[in-house]
């Protein structure tokens, strides 16, 4: 039975993937790095800010200063906000499935963004008070692929809804490492198809596939 969800945010409700990379992609390239597209589709994208930074560096032999990982987030947060200031991100159907899922049971979210990103998107969009929990980047030690994010979720739900197990949660990603997170924290999954192919994610073990988050609502009636 499922008794609640929990969706990803970046790449789930939030069409925010691309505006992430090159936010991330300006702090990088004034550090003189890059990479490509495909290396942040494959590495980076289910990634939050801390590791997306440490890993870059990591990879090309450069060491970070003390506070300087601080100061990148903060620059790579000025990018991003000015990008989507004034603008409605989320998916089409996403704020469909939110109540949707709202409607069925309690609702959370698991995710490497800031908190103050996701609030900002949501709170445009009238969607906070269908929450009952946001695991944010700050609230952990150990972002995704690591189950930490979706174990804590699951946790706080439980104050909501007595005696929630995980395999009572459905975790809704986008990401390889989205997967393999929910898995390992004991959760089945539902893949959505907007960053990876349907064989990728299939690949992953997802437990159910839908092509689109405009989809979510007719998948939840059959489930």
């Amino acid at each position: 039975m499922i008794r609640a969800v929990i969706f990803d945010f970046n790449g789930i409700l939030a069409d925010d993937d691309p505006i992430h990379m090159h936010a991330f992609r300006q702090v990088a390239a004034e550090e003189g790095l890059d990479f490509k597209d495909e290396e942040y589709m494959d590495r980076y994208l289910p990634l939050n800010d801390h590791d997306c930074f440490e890993q870059l560096w990591q990879k090309n032999s450069r060491r970070l200063r003390n506070g300087e990982l601080d100061e990148l987030i903060r620059r790579k947060s000025v990018y991003y906000f000015g990008a989507i200031e004034q603008k409605q991100v989320l998916f089409e159907g996403a704020a469909e499935a939110v109540r949707a899922a709202a409607s069925r049971g309690h609702v959370g979210i698991a995710s490497g963004a800031s908190i103050g990103e996701i609030r900002h998107i949501l709170g445009t969009a009238g969607l906070l008070d269908c929450f009952s929990t946001i695991v944010a980047a700050e609230d952990v030690k150990r972002g995704k692929p690591d189950p930490e994010p979706f174990r804590l979720a699951c946790d706080r739900l439980r104050e909501h809804c007595a005696g929630l197990e995980p395999s009572e949660c459905v975790a809704v990603e986008d990401s390889l490492g989205g997967i393999k997170s929910a898995q390992s924290a004991g959760m089945p999954c539902l893949g959505i198809a907007h960053s990876y192919s349907r064989d990728r994610l299939e690949g992953a073990k997802a437990s159910w596939v839908i092509d689109s988050i405009s989809d979510f609502t007719e998948w939840l009636n059959t489930v």
